[in-house]
């Protein structure tokens, strides 16, 4: 059984009367905490657009492209360049 990580942060939010209502509603209809249900649908909601905004999606033949570019040999320029020292460092 997994143990209850300890909660120590909170986070306020501004609702109207209507939205809280309608987020309780939500929570007992699922047999949850306004809490847990809130935590988990912020949660759910914070990976799914780190995904988008992380993740690249292609279509077959953009990533078949993509796929044959990767298998092409480096241009001989490029290699030079890798080997260099960075002027940064």
């Amino acid at each position: 059984m997994a143990t209850a990580s300890q909660k120590t942060s909170r986070l306020d939010i501004r609702l109207t009367d209507e939205q809280r209502k309608f987020i309780e509603r939500a929570a007992a209809m699922k047999g949850s905490t306004l809490t847990q249900w809130t935590a988990q649908h912020l949660l759910d909601a914070a990976r799914r657009d780190i995904e988008d905004a992380t993740t690249l999606r292609l279509e077959t033949e953009a990533f078949d492209a993509f796929s044959a570019a990767l298998e092409e040999s480096v241009p001989e320029a490029a290699k030079e360049l890798m080997e260099r020292d960075p002027k940064w460092s």
